[in-house]
């Protein structure tokens, strides 16, 4: 009985092993082209605020989705941020379907030692809130909020219980270096997307986006 049950936890353990490098190696080897596959569905879009310009950034983001297509429009936001929501509804821009909240997994300026148990009940939160939603397509760009995000939303696809895209998208102000957020998540995410050419070709995944400012480079 024992030999059996230490028999099924091995084989579990390699068969999540096995898929997890299946994943990733379609995320690392996948070229997305533009229709190249028709689908038959709207995409569950989850959108993660951050505060400040990253607020800003992501409603530029998100408008050109086609509502028709990308619905529900889900957000995530932190529980700290008291701004975020309101500069989307003064916007005028298409408004969430749905509105969840998370804990930060630290503040600005908290130290290290706490930061440990904020951070593991920001991903228990998180586990719970991404579960529930499942989402087919996620959307960040550089906040620490969407790292515990994008994380279960990952193992959520290892499990093969949601589709779970990830494009995430650098911070605009950062140009020579990737935020620590973005250093952590460009491994698992399917398109990295940066605004800036000395990102762009430095990291060889990533994409270069005229969100901003207009480029006229593509990578050789």
């Amino acid at each position: 009985m024992h030999n059996m049950i230490i028999q099924s936890l091995c084989t579990t353990l390699t068969i999540l092993l096995l898929r997890t490098l299946y994943i990733l190696h379609s995320i690392h080897s996948s070229t997305i082209k533009p229709n190249s596959k028709r689908r038959t569905k709207p995409v569950k879009t989850l959108a993660v605020l951050g505060s400040g310009g990253h607020t800003t950034e992501l409603l530029t983001l998100l408008t050109p989705l086609n509502p028709i297509n990308y619905t529900p429009l889900i957000c995530i936001v932190a529980s700290t941020d008291t701004t975020s929501l309101s500069r989307w509804k003064a916007s005028g821009k298409r408004q969430p379907d749905g509105i969840h909240i998370i804990p930060r997994s630290r503040e600005v300026g908290q130290s290290y030692v706490t930061s440990v148990v904020t951070t593991l009940y920001s991903f228990g939160v998180a586990l719970w809130k991404v579960g529930k939603i499942r989402p087919d397509l996620v959307l960040c760009n550089g906040p620490g909020t969407c790292l515990p995000i994008v994380v279960v939303t990952f193992v959520l696809r290892v499990l093969g219980l949601c589709e779970g895209k990830v494009v995430f998208v650098e911070s605009f102000c950062r140009v020579n270096s990737l935020s620590l957020t973005g250093k952590l998540l460009y491994p698992i995410v399917d398109r990295f997307l940066v605004h800036w050419e000395e990102l762009y070709h430095d990291y060889p995944r990533s994409e270069l986006i005229s969100t901003f400012i207009q480029h006229g480079k593509k990578r050789d």
